[in-house]
């Protein structure tokens, strides 16, 4: 590609560019004069062409940029293609020696396995070559638990023990290996953080349960640190990993027998014990079950059945006083309490717990607190689910900024808008969350957020026996979507489970056509089928769903929901529950992105509660890791009340708020309330133990965007080097001496104010409103900078365009002498609106300077506006009922501010675009009309212009007509030709500003077509400008050859004529300038490769750079 004095070889993106910068680009700072060159103006005289081809000689002078963009842009490409950063996969150097795995030693008492490995799948690979190497039935003879405690007792380990039983999740499948994986990573980690030190960092121990060898239970001994000051503080921690299948269907029961029979072998040691479960919602259920059926109200109290319900009682003796410390179960008191009636309901979980003597510490929130979140987040994106359903559904106007804008029918109710909820129905966690959800809504809308849970329990119970409302679509599926099941015993060595590859893989065509197919285990053809009703519901419903909820507890089922339903429905907003780093997978993101997630715990807490642990895979593991902490004292009541504290180092708000996160492009973004914080806080007081929003100031919990400090900073920098250019360049000085210029300097001015105030207020919503990010994707003020940046550019163009026009006429008046006319103009008032005169008839003879006057009064700002206004405000009316047949665009807006903000900059960039377009349409046709005119009317030009010419091409006068009128429309259209590019940049700009990258942003037929109808237009418009300026130069060429005919013979004055006709006939033929110039080298051709990538935009920015 040539540029100018610089040459520039592209290869496709990203890659090396070969860049040749010329001297002249220190122009900008110095005043570098180039070296003179030939003329190769056409309207030198002949004797600078003796000896060349007439084609060479009118070749037309080009200009040349001022600023040397093509180079430095290209300089640019190429440092940036330098420094793409591949995140390179780790690998690791160990060797694997298989053969030295097989010949490992089995020790009488240890297990090895190593702090982040699976403790039961540990236990069941030593169990098997123990069972092979002794050759005997009873080889777990010697793995009990008074054997284990005395092995340990040996090692030197003190005398007072801290018994730590922990609920698993016991499945065999892959979710439940991964569980038990994080599970032991967490609760290793919060250990580690408290001071404890495990007794082997490679080996566990664990003991059978009497009476059945397959109840294994793994144990793992942790040392803590002497601590004097507390010398009752028990300084030796052992986990005891239990399976929460194992202890079903009565695990408080289970639990007490395991209790007595651990607590037979401590003799003459202190043991306290604490609980860290139980695992799952439906385990703390049937706990609360057996505790209602032990100490509930109705029970009798004589007889026979009172002394067996004293015997029931007297079995769980054993954990009286015991602390469970629950990670896990998050349902509500509601869902676990049931139906009861009388003064049972009265009690929460936590009391049925204080009544069987024992305490239980949900160190994790319920469903209801993150249903409210949900709620109130989707209210913030303008999905309202509060809205109150009365008979006539009026709106309330206190909601009117944030109700949703299709809730408002024609009718003038509110409805609330449709969404659907999908979720497992073989788990109380599935099965409740939709409810809890629906009734949370409900509540919302009748008390407010302060008193939201008062009525939560009133509607859940409701929704017990009546139907989900007509906006709720509720969907369910069996847990394990994709039919795996655990890998056989056979096939665990060679990693047969592995085979089916990992996340993220995408396998083959057949292999999935396959895995659909309406038989076996996999569901994937019910999961299609579901997609299908799913449409069909959304098609007979008076409203498009505006969100769609995936409840499930399963990551691998969600991720494979989202990847069915995200291209069926991409207005939608999805939401789940509980974060997980799957869920942020690369591999995943295709449908995960603007996933929102609300979540108890993110994946680290505050710094000084995580230590250096690395963040978590999940919020469970968090939350485990938190429950430890507490478990062990190292996270104990604090001075005031409603406070922890870390002794030594902070307090912190026992209550814990939940998290909000919305996934972007390098992972979850925090999007929690938080902030502002208390002036009062004591320094050591941290606001709660999450991990602060990075956007915030640790100080005052107030929106960090940018620092006052930073922006007088740029500012200056800014302002002095602009100082500095004008000083060094002499030209710059003389240009910023200009009005136009003074005049653009206080429109920056006025801009820079705009855009501060526009900060200001898209802070006023603080947490609650639209996160500033630029490259994580879900952020819409890039999108709302590039608009109004649009916006600007529109009004910069129009200006600009207006100022070159005046000034090409007044440069044109000049060279083609258009005196005053003879004649004096009328305009007809029809005129105005441009009806009549865009098909000029030919007028015979005409002045030039009438017709010149006549284009000049016709091209008047009075007249162009009445002419676009119409015009645009026509297209506005179609593009608006394109958009209603084929649906609006998303806007993903979070807050009232960002709502109104990103309205009102679209409808000005919308409206700025349209006038742009018609100005430019209207100065082309205009242009047309008058080219026109030109090619059927013989045009009288000046005298003196007549003599000038003919003299200075040594022709007759006769023969200079034609060139004349050439030389004018080139002239013309030079400025004209230039405008075509304004509409295709704002369009292009306008169309990068929709990208996904920045946000979730679609293009919908409608919008797609506006876009192609405005590019199509302008640039309809310049080729039909081109066409009739060709026709126009054709049609002078014909008329000059005519002329060759009554020239032919001999003599010698016409041989002499003759030459002087083909020398103009060549010369118009040759005539490169306006439009036309080679298609190449024609705006036309820069427009169309504007939106292809990095050729069109340098060869964009080399041209803008030259017209201005």
């Amino acid at each position: 590609m040539q540029c100018g004095s610089y040459r520039v070889t592209t290869i496709s993106s990203f890659s090396p560019l070969t860049v040749l910068l010329p001297k002249a680009s220190l122009s900008l700072f110095f005043d570098v004069k180039k070296m003179p060159g030939a003329s190769r103006d056409a309207n030198a005289p002949l004797t600078q062409f003796s000896g060349r081809r007439i084609a060479s000689m009118a070749e037309q002078k080009e200009e040349k940029s001022k600023l040397p963009l093509t180079g430095i842009v290209a300089l640019l490409l190429a440092v940036v293609s330098s420094l793409v950063i591949y995140q390179v996969p780790l690998k690791t150097s160990r060797p694997i020696d298989k053969e030295a795995e097989k010949a490992v030693s089995i020790g009488a008492d240890r297990v090895q396995a190593r702090l982040w490995q699976d403790p039961f799948e540990a236990v069941s690979t030593h169990r098997q070559k123990e069972a092979a190497v002794a050759k005997q039935p009873d080889s777990d003879a010697h793995h009990t638990f008074f054997k284990l405690l005395t092995a340990v007792t040996q090692a030197g380990a003190p005398s007072d023990f801290l018994l730590l039983p922990v609920f698993v999740d016991g499945s065999p499948y892959a979710s439940g290996v991964e569980s038990r994986l994080r599970d032991r990573y967490a609760l290793v980690s919060a250990l580690g953080a408290a001071g404890y030190q495990p007794e082997s960092g490679e080996s566990i121990r664990y003991f059978v349960r009497p009476g059945n060898v397959h109840l294994v239970v793994p144990v793992e001994s942790f040392l803590g640190r002497p601590k004097p000051a507390e010398p009752k503080q028990s300084t030796q921690v052992l986990v005891l990993w239990l399976k929460e299948q194992d202890f079903s269907p009565k695990p408080l029961l289970s639990l007490s027998e395991l209790v007595t029979e651990v607590q037979q072998a401590f003799k003459q040691s202190t043991v306290s014990y604490r609980v860290v479960g139980p695992r799952s919602s439906g385990s703390l259920g049937a706990m609360v079950g057996e505790l209602t059926a032990l100490y509930g109200a109705d029970q009798s109290s004589g007889g026979s059945s009172a002394a067996f319900l004293a015997a029931s009682r007297r079995q769980l003796d054993s954990l009286k006083g015991v602390q469970f410390y629950s990670s896990w179960a998050t349902a509500a008191d509601p869902v676990l309490l049931g139906d009861l009636q009388g003064p049972d309901a009265a009690r929460g979980v936590e009391q049925w717990f204080e009544a069987g003597g024992l305490r239980l510490i949900r160190t994790i929130g319920t469903d209801a607190v993150l249903a409210e979140q949900l709620v109130e987040e989707l209210k913030r994106r303008r999905i309202d689910l509060t809205i109150p359903r009365g008979e006539a559904g009026p709106c309330k106007e206190a909601d009117s900024d944030s109700a949703a804008v299709s809730s408002r029918h024609s009718d003038g109710k509110c409805r609330i808008p449709h969404i659907a909820l999908i979720s497992e129905w073989d788990t109380l966690y599935g099965r409740s969350l939709p409810r809890t959800l629906v009734a949370m809504a409900r509540s919302l809308a009748e008390t407010g957020p302060d008193r939201a849970m008062r009525g939560f329990e009133y509607h859940f119970n409701r929704l017990r026996s009546e139907q989900y409302p007509d906006w709720v679509h509720r969907y369910s599926y069996l847990a394990g979507l994709d039919g795996e099941l655990p890998p056989k015993n056979t096939e665990k060595d060679s990693g047969g489970a592995q085979t089916k590859g990992k996340i993220g893989d995408g396998g083959l065509r057949g292999e999935q056509s396959l895995a659909e197919t309406p038989a076996g285990r996999s569901q994937l053809d019910y999961l299609r089928r579901l997609v299908e009703t799913l449409k069909r519901e959304e098609a007979s419903n008076d409203g498009e769903f505006k969100a769609i909820g995936v409840l499930g507890s399963d990551v691998y089922d969600k991720l494979m929901i989202l990847q069915a339903l995200r291209s069926d429905f991409p207005h939608a907003l999805f939401f789940t529950t509980d974060l997980d780093a799957r869920l942020t997978h690369p591999s995943q993101l295709q449908w995960t992105r603007n996933l929102v997630i609300a979540s108890h715990f993110g994946l680290e807490l505050h710094p000084l509660i995580q230590t250096p642990i690395p963040p978590f895979r999940d919020s469970y593991q968090t939350a485990l890791f938190y429950s430890v902490l507490r478990a062990v004292n190292d996270i104990v009541p604090g001075p005031g009340p409603g406070e922890l504290q870390i002794p030594a180092t902070v307090t912190f708000p026992k209550t814990v708020p939940p998290r909000l996160y919305e996934v972007g492009r390098h992972g979850p973004v925090d999007i929690s309330l938080d902030g502002p914080y208390d002036a009062g806080r004591r320094p050591e007081a941290l606001p709660n133990l999450h991990l602060p929003r990075p956007d915030l100031d640790p100080d005052t919990g107030e929106l960090r965007v940018l620092s006052p400090q930073t922006i007088a900073l740029f500012l200056s920098a800014l302002s002095l080097m602009a100082l500095c250019a004008l000083l060094i360049n002499s030209e710059l000085w003389q240009w910023a001496q200009s009005r136009w210029v003074q005049g653009a300097v206080v429109g920056l001015v006025l801009m820079v104010c705009l855009l501060l105030g526009l900060l200001c207020w898209a802070m006023s919503d603080r947490t609650a409103g639209e996160p500033f990010s630029l490259t994580d994707g879900i952020s819409v003020w890039p999108t709302t900078v590039l608009r109004l940046l649009a916006f600007l550019l529109c009004l910069l163009f129009l200006g600009h365009s207006w100022r070159r026009l005046r000034d090409n006429e007044t440069q044109l008046s000049r060279r083609f002498r258009f005196l005053r006319p003879r004649a004096p103009l009328s305009i007809q008032a029809g005129s105005l609106v441009g009806i009549h005169h865009w098909r000029p008839q030919p007028m015979g003879d005409a002045e030039a300077a009438l017709l010149w006057r006549e284009y000049r009064a016709l091209g008047s700002w009075k007249e162009r506006l009445v002419r676009i206004v119409p015009q645009a405000l026509c297209y506005l009316g179609f593009g608006a009922l394109l958009l209603v047949i084929s649906g609006f665009p998303v806007m993903p807006c979070r807050g009232s501010a960002c709502f109104t903000i990103s309205y009102a900059v679209l409808g000005f960039s919308v409206l700025a675009m349209t006038l742009l377009m018609f100005y430019v349409v209207d100065a082309t046709r205009l242009c047309r009309r008058l080219i026109k005119i030109m090619v059927g009317t013989t045009i009288w030009w000046s005298d003196r212009l007549l003599v000038r010419e003919a003299a200075k091409r040594g022709v007759d006068q006769a023969y200079v007509h034609e060139w004349i009128a050439v030389e004018f429309i080139a002239k013309r259209t030079a400025v004209i030709s230039a405008m075509i590019y304004y509409p295709f940049v704002v369009v292009f700009l306008m169309a990068v500003a929709r990208h996904s990258y920045f946000d979730r942003w679609d293009f919908p037929l409608g919008l797609m077509a506006i876009f192609g109808v405005n590019a199509a237009y302008a640039f309809g418009n310049g080729v039909f400008l081109r066409r009739s300026a060709e026709q126009a130069k054709r049609a002078a060429v014909v008329q000059l050859k005519s002329r060759l005919d009554g020239l032919s013979g001999e003599v010698v004055f016409k041989k002499e004529k003759r030459e002087q006709v083909e020398r103009m006939v060549a010369l118009i033929e040759d005539y490169q300038e306006g439009a036309f110039l080679p298609f190449t080298r024609h705006p036309l051709f820069g427009a169309i490769a504007l939106p292809t990538g990095g050729t069109g935009l340098v060869f964009l920015l080399e041209y803008l750079a030259t017209i201005f």
